[in-house]
């Protein structure tokens, strides 16, 4: 049987030396971004409303 090895040197490139091939008129991709950072926000607000929830209901507690 005879396996063919391939190696792969993966040495670290800066960002700021690696070469962009990109057209830069092409619209960026950045769907997987704004994904999260909408995640992100919704579940902030969610921690905001739910603490708001239980404050008022801690309130009404206290107050009966």
């Amino acid at each position: 049987m005879n396996t063919e090895h391939t190696q792969r040197h993966h040495s670290s490139i800066h960002a700021a030396t690696a070469l962009d091939r990109s057209n830069p008129r092409a619209p960026r991709r950045s769907i997987a971004k704004h994904i999260v950072a909408n995640g992100r926000r919704l579940r902030q607000r969610i921690g905001v409303v739910a603490g708001l929830c239980i404050g008022l209901t801690a309130l009404l507690i206290a107050f009966e």
